[in-house]
């Protein structure tokens, strides 16, 4: 998986007048619609504009507009964000927004399942999230290469019924590096915010957990708006669509409260509108311009392990991951 490359200048203006398009349905843009259009107008784009006077573009002048392909992907995936912030879901909004995938021939997934979403078919949603997830792929080819185990152990210890010292135990070493460290900063967050470590009853599975690291590297808090953030950095960085559908299963535990299990769990700190929240909207932009100018894919394109002795400041400048425009916000330690 590779990371992204930003979006041509030529396309920016059609590309912020087709999102505006998606949610020009009846009754207009609802307001925070508008407001994450103007935050990823300011700081992915660096447009100082008022995104209400732009002429919203219909899906054929998209088309004509937009030519390259990983454009028109990343077009249609902000649409569907667009159209998760609400709840319900309209079905017109999703109606919308098939017709300009259909006119940019964009295959994305998730296009469906927000309609399943607006239609009320919840379970046939999750199934879709599921079957699309990055953590299913990844399960099914560590299976498929020699760690059916592993992945069996680390489900046992995080469904409560056998744990496992030597995952346990391989997760605990991190904290045995120095200060300042990827290794040593991620054993602290699981002290810090009383995680079980993987392999320790009720721990997160391994392959869950890797977006730890990336809390730890982007610097933001597993709360609501630290988890959409943390998902959205994701999203913005990997060139694997896969990467989009976790953005979507967080939208839908702390935005529009369509997910409140996964994978069988119920997760307490769901919640609906947290982009919502003051100043959420523009961490939410911040973070996919800061997952757009990464040079790695820091999700599934490292070994964490194998970098653990690093110094995170080290780690940062590698693979350019920019401060947060908000020096103030609570980071990957803070409660």
């Amino acid at each position: 998986m590779t990371p992204r490359r930003p979006i041509d200048d030529a396309a920016v203006e059609p590309f912020m007048r087709a999102a505006l398009g998606s949610v020009s349905i009846a009754g207009g843009p609802e307001p925070l619609q508008l407001e994450v259009l103007d935050k990823l107008a300011r700081h992915v784009f660096e447009l100082d504009i008022d995104v209400t006077t732009l002429t919203p573009l219909d899906p054929a002048g998209a088309a004509e507009a937009i030519v390259d392909e990983p454009t028109r992907l990343r077009l249609v995936q902000m649409m569907v964000v667009l159209e998760l912030l609400s709840h319900p879901v309209s079905p017109a909004a999703t109606t919308r927004v098939h017709e300009y995938a259909n006119a940019l021939q964009v295959d994305e997934p998730m296009v469906h399942t927000a309609r399943k979403l607006a239609d009320g078919h919840m379970a046939l949603m999750y199934a879709d999230i599921m079957r699309n997830s990055y953590y299913t792929a990844e399960a099914r080819h560590e299976v498929l290469h020699g760690h059916f185990w592993q992945v069996l152990r680390s489900k046992l210890a995080y469904s409560s019924i056998v744990g496992d010292h030597r995952i346990a135990d391989k997760w605990r070493s991190l904290g045995d590096h120095p200060e300042g460290t990827l290794g040593r900063a991620t054993f602290e967050f699981y002290r810090a915010h009383n995680f079980a470590l993987p392999g320790e009853d009720r721990g997160i599975g391994e392959i869950g957990a890797r977006h730890d690291f990336v809390h730890i590297l982007a610097d933001y808090p597993p709360n609501p708006e630290g988890e959409i953030d943390t998902f959205a950095f994701i999203a913005a960085s990997m060139d694997d669509p896969k990467g989009f559908t976790q953005l979507v299963m967080t939208l839908g535990l702390f935005q529009n409260a369509s997910i409140h299990h996964v994978a069988g769990k119920k997760v307490a700190k769901a919640r609906a509108d947290t982009l919502a929240d003051p100043g959420a909207s523009d961490r939410f932009a911040d973070a996919l311009h800061r997952g757009t100018a990464c040079t790695e894919d820091i999700l599934g394109g490292i070994d964490h392990f194998a970098l653990a002795a690093e110094q995170l400041d080290h780690l940062r400048l590698r693979f350019t991951i920019l401060p947060k425009s908000d020096a103030s916000s609570p980071g990957a330690l803070d409660h």
